[in-house]
């Protein structure tokens, strides 16, 4: 993925935790007991699955530099 090829490896590790705090935050929305929406769980579910995507990529950025 070249989205991150131009980015410093402190801006990439900025990132990383970024996204981290992301799908924490997501993970505590669909966990928590309520009357979430399906479709909205999904969409997050699926944001969620996104960001690990990014992640991994950033992940493999970093380790070949």
């Amino acid at each position: 993925m070249k989205t991150f090829s131009a980015m410093s490896i402190p801006d990439k590790r900025l990132t990383m935790q970024a996204y981290e705090q992301l799908r924490s935050m997501y993970r505590t929305i669909t966990e928590k007991p309520g009357n979430l929406p399906i479709e909205i769980r999904e969409k997050i579910l699926q944001q969620t699955r996104r960001l690990q995507q990014l992640m991994d990529a950033l992940e493999i950025e970093i380790l070949s530099e």
